[in-house]
């Protein structure tokens, strides 16, 4: 009666590992569906900008017609660009921080519709072509050729002036 008991529950036992194995599976194969479900879910927004994308100090600006250059190493005026947006950042000025859409293809960089940033009451458009000079735009919607990019280096040329920048 023993051999027949100890037999019983051996097979029970090997019934219950069977299971257990089989809801331990079960599991898993949900968790990595799952998982692969929340990687392929989410669209991360990449930028194809290469090395324009990063902030840039602006420290010359060539007056193309007459041959000056204003040196603004010492000036904080800053362009950053990531994604389609490029944003202004100038302590030397007083511009206001602005933010820009921006277009970067075959040489050329297309800077538009800039917006006065003011996070707590909604970004404004901005139309105001005198101080957006001081920080090297000239118009509602500025075209460059992009004379040189690098890691480190940039240059922007709109036929009037060319602006020298070094990346942060």
């Amino acid at each position: 009666m023993k051999k027949i008991i100890s037999q019983y529950f051996k097979a029970e036992n090997n019934r219950l590992n069977i299971s257990h194995f089989l809801i331990i599976s079960f599991f898993q194969f949900l968790f990595v569906i799952s998982f692969s479900q929340f990687l392929t879910s989410c669209e991360l927004e990449t930028s194809h900008n290469g090395n324009l994308d990063g902030q840039w100090h602006l420290v010359s600006v060539d007056t193309l017609s007459t041959g000056g250059v204003k040196d603004m190493s010492d000036d904080l005026v800053f362009w950053a660009f990531q994604v389609n947006m490029m944003e202004i950042i100038d302590h030397t000025y007083g511009v206001p921080e602005m933010f820009f859409r921006f277009n970067h293809t075959d040489g050329k960089l297309i800077v538009n519709q800039p917006y006065l940033s003011n996070r707590k009451d909604g970004d404004e458009p901005y139309d105001d072509l005198v101080t957006l000079g001081k920080v090297g735009i000239n118009s509602l919607e500025e075209a460059f050729n992009v004379e040189s990019l690098s890691s480190s280096n940039m240059i922007l040329n709109n036929g009037v002036f060319r602006l020298r920048f070094k990346k942060m």
